[in-house]
């Protein structure tokens, strides 16, 4: 299915939706890059991640002009790579959901500065948490294990933006939804089946996504995205066109404008040479 409306800037999630579940980039997503760089057609590479955990071959293609991290967190430019934007979450509430987590067996993995920090315990641990081999990998490179608790990782750092939880049964799940619920300051979501992601209260993708149109003079109502977790639908939301992938959970097809094929098989490139007619 084709946008009916014209694209003038393009938004995609990065794991689950531009990226295969074996975490490789499709071809025929980086050939949708060449496309949009010859349309002069600008794309930003949205995640959880930080920025700097964008595949290389994305983020430093010449049709990708700024990146949205830590899901929505961090606006950058990725061509001089200035932080245009940061929202970070309240040191206080940091350490007081701490407290109430502290003793569950689920990961603390704090975002700061740019950078993902774990205490070493928990990041030795994840490997027994059952996630998938691939996902796995992707944490431990990004991840820098550290021989300090959270208080001390806190109390360095001068923006901490998000806040992700994996856990290991359902017990541990169960706690820290109560523990989460419980609290204000935060905005939380999921962008995997076994994790629970916070950032600074009313800040999202969506919010990064009217961030950066303003800032950029495009009108939302002209952008296109591309998504398939809990984290996504607000990017959806705030696109004039939002896209669901066909692997998408049902929270995210619920809101969609329109569906493409999955992950696995270049969903966002099928979806794109059929919107440009490249």
């Amino acid at each position: 299915m084709g946008a009916s409306k014209p694209i003038k800037m393009v938004f995609a999630d990065m794991d689950g939706t531009f990226v295969a579940t074996d975490k490789s980039v499709p071809l025929k997503n980086l050939c949708a890059l060449d496309a949009l760089a010859n349309f002069g057609i600008p794309f930003v590479p949205c995640t959880g991640r930080p920025v700097s955990a964008v595949p290389q071959e994305i983020w430093g293609h010449r049709a990708t002009r700024y990146g949205i991290g830590a899901n929505g967190a961090v606006i950058q430019d990725a061509v001089t790579g200035e932080r245009l934007h940061v929202e970070s979450i309240q040191k206080d509430a940091v350490l007081e959901l701490y407290e109430r987590v502290r003793g569950l067996n689920a990961t603390f993995d704090v975002f700061a500065d740019g950078r993902v920090y774990a205490e070493r315990w928990r990041y030795d641990a994840m490997g027994s948490y059952g996630i998938d081999a691939p996902t796995l990998d992707v944490l431990r490179k990004v991840r820098q294990p550290v021989d300090l608790d959270v208080p001390h990782l806190v109390e360095r750092a001068q923006a901490i933006e998000k806040i992700t939880c994996f856990w290991k049964s359902e017990d541990d799940r169960a706690g820290l939804l109560k523990a989460i619920e419980g609290m204000s300051g935060f905005s939380s979501s999921h962008g995997h089946p076994k994790n629970f992601e916070l950032q600074a209260s009313g800040v999202s993708k969506g919010y990064a996504l009217a961030w950066l149109c303003g800032h950029t003079g495009i009108p939302t109502s002209d952008v296109v995205a591309f998504g398939d977790e809990s984290n996504d639908v607000s990017l959806l939301e705030a696109a004039g066109t939002g896209v669901a992938m066909q692997n998408a959970i049902p929270e995210v097809l619920s809101v969609a404008d329109a569906t493409t094929t999955s992950n696995d098989e270049a969903g966002v490139a099928y979806f794109l040479e059929r919107a440009l007619s490249y």
